[in-house]
């Protein structure tokens, strides 16, 4: 299957169950994975015929900064949920979410979370 990939996009919102993260924010890095048919987009050099990049990161953006969430697993979901609502090509979606800063008391590279689902599990 042809995926269209998204590394590390930057978005800064206001997640996590600490009072200060839902007060200051912090900036968060998504990784996407996108499964569907593009053959017919390669064979005709027709963007309809895609997922547009752009408008991938418009929707990630959206629901990234709409609301706020204690867990950032359920960020994650919502991103899924908005890409198979706006993106029927979409067959499958590989995410995964990182907090570079997640304020644990600990030294780490990012604390994150890695999800990977087909459309049939959602309700779309």
């Amino acid at each position: 299957m042809d995926k269209i990939i998204i590394e590390d996009l930057e978005l800064y919102a206001y997640h996590g169950v600490a009072e200060e993260e839902k007060k200051l924010g912090q900036m968060f890095l998504i990784s996407l994975e996108i499964s569907a048919d593009l053959s017919t987009a390669a064979r005709n050099h027709d963007l309809s015929s895609t997922l547009n990049y752009a408008e991938v990161c418009r929707v990630v953006q959206e629901v990234v900064q709409s609301d706020k969430y204690d867990l950032i697993e359920t960020v994650a979901y919502k991103i899924m949920e908005g890409i198979f609502i706006n993106f029927h090509k979409a067959v499958s979606v590989k995410i995964k979410l990182k907090k570079p800063w997640a304020p644990m008391g600990y030294h780490l590279r990012y604390a994150g979370v890695e999800f990977e689902r087909t459309r049939g599990d959602f309700n779309v």
